[in-house]
């Protein structure tokens, strides 16, 4: 792993390679970036993605240029499972847009993405060992290329709850506990995910094997895809009307010399610098607002008179404290949930709620901004190759495993060594749709956790042990 010593040092060393390549990236007009899916294989954008790749990889470790170097930007500065996922990615992916450019000479060149909700299968693009009788410099053998992605990973339903949500640290994943400063450390402290982090990313990432279940992920050219299309639905998540957070700590938060320019210098970016893609020079097409919501459901028809009469801002426990028990079955790489505990009733907790001699707290009428959100605390995989499937009701829920089951709700996917450094993966799942869909009726939440392998897993895997402590949240 290169160092940002290391990075430093060869940087300033290649700089008169990259001659008249530099004028190529000026920003004369802004380009839409494009669905994959919808390029022809002669495309002009794919064809320079093609030769920038494969000159990337042929240049010299001294290069900044060099394929390795920029994945290395990934290895080291990356944030997941934070409030800074969004933008260092939108950044990292532009540095690439524009280094393509440069080495290509192709000034109009757009990052395409991969649209996994509209075409499941790998593209055509990258699962093709040869382009044109030579090597496609897009394949990667240890890819999954015969991977289809399920509907509970990048489905209707999910893309429905991501886009509905309207909490930008529920939507974008959360801030670090307790930061005060826009110090470098938080740039890569552990915050809650959200359902676009911990869904589609992580279990996309996992399932495509190869490169791609590690921080060295960019070493596979179908990164490139699958985060622009991570930063395709931000940007139509914020077409919807949809706000970032205002908070100083997330907007001039400097991620200090995380990319290069491509004159080969080091580039910085904040989150405020980020926000606008057309004023980076790309787009992905027309912004189209949704109408005003003429009627909205009024969440009081779940019945849970507890919960939607409390005010914002008040927390309850929902499961308690559950062991999560990973082990392998004798028969194969699966797993089960054992010697864990019964998710525990919600019934009359703002009772608890209440410290020693005060009053509950003051009663409301239902909002129909209220949302019932579980925050799932310090789950530890025995590996990547592990996703634990969330299941939710009102009253006893019988035993389930399968997605199939009228009261499953999401995957908790894990990706990358931040998931076994020893402190666990949180992660947040919006239940309000969920339970408005199943008829919720009682005045209780259960949560049940079931982990189970994915992807092509072979071989066993030690018995693991993490807790799971799941809340409702009011907003």
């Amino acid at each position: 792993m290169l160092t940002r010593r290391a990075l430093l040092a060869g940087g300033a060393a290649a700089m008169a390679t990259l001659g008249a390549a530099r004028r190529t990236v000026a920003q004369a007009e802004v380009v839409t970036r494009r669905p994959i899916g919808r390029m022809a294989a002669a495309d002009p954008d794919l064809a320079a993605l093609r030769r920038a790749v494969a000159a990337m990889k042929a240049l010299p470790a001294s290069d900044p240029r060099n394929w390795v170097r920029f994945a290395d930007i990934h290895r080291n500065f990356c944030p997941h499972a934070n409030w800074y996922f969004l933008p260092w990615h939108r950044a990292y992916l532009l540095s690439y847009e524009r280094m393509i450019r440069a080495v290509t000479g192709n000034s109009a060149f757009a990052m395409p993405y991969w649209d996994w909700t509209a075409n499941r299968t790998v593209p055509q693009a990258f699962r093709d060992a040869t382009y044109g009788g030579q090597p496609n410099p897009l394949y990667v053998a240890a890819r999954n290329n015969s991977y289809s992605i399920p509907d509970v990973y990048s489905g209707p339903a999910v893309m429905s709850s991501i886009y509905g949500q309207t909490n930008f640290e529920l939507f974008a994943s959360s801030r670090a506990p307790g930061q005060n400063n826009t110090n470098q450390s938080w740039i890569k402290a552990r915050g809650t995910q959200g359902t676009l982090e911990a869904t589609p990313h992580n279990n996309i990432h996992v399932n495509l094997g190869g490169f791609m279940p590690n921080g060295n992920s960019p070493m596979d050219p179908i990164f490139l895809m699958h985060h622009g299309n991570i930063d395709r639905i931000w940007w139509s998540w914020n077409c919807r009307g949809r706000a970032n957070t205002t908070d100083p700590l997330w907007r001039t938060m400097p991620f200090t010399n995380n990319y290069y320019n491509p004159d080969g210098t080091w580039a910085t970016y904040r989150p405020a610098d980020l926000l606008s893609v057309t004023a980076l020079g790309y787009s992905y097409g027309l912004c189209l607002r949704p109408l005003p919501q003429i009627l909205v459901r009024d969440l009081a028809n779940l019945r849970l008179a507890q919960i939607f009469r409390a005010g914002p801002g008040v927390r309850a426990n929902v499961a308690g404290v559950q062991a999560l028990r990973l082990r392998s079955r004798a028969t194969g790489p699966t797993f089960e949930a054992v010697g864990a505990a019964p998710p525990r009733s919600l019934r009359n907790t703002f009772q608890a709620l209440a410290r020693p001699n005060q009053a509950v707290p003051l009663l409301r009428q239902p909002q129909t901004t209220s949302q019932i959100v579980a925050l799932i605390h310090n789950l530890t995989p025995p590996s990547d190759n592990v996703e634990v499937l969330v299941f939710a009701g009102t009253g006893a829920m019988a035993a389930a495993n399968s997605p199939r089951d009228p009261n499953f709700v999401t995957s908790i996917g894990f990706f990358g060594a931040h998931a076994h450094d020893g402190h666990g993966v949180s992660a947040s799942v919006d239940l309000t749709e969920h339970l408005r869909a199943i008829g919720a009726d009682r005045d209780e939440i259960h949560v049940r956790l079931v982990a189970r392998a994915v992807g092509r897993t072979e071989g066993s895997v030690q018995e693991t042990v993490g807790r799971a402590e799941v809340e409702v949240v009011f907003v």
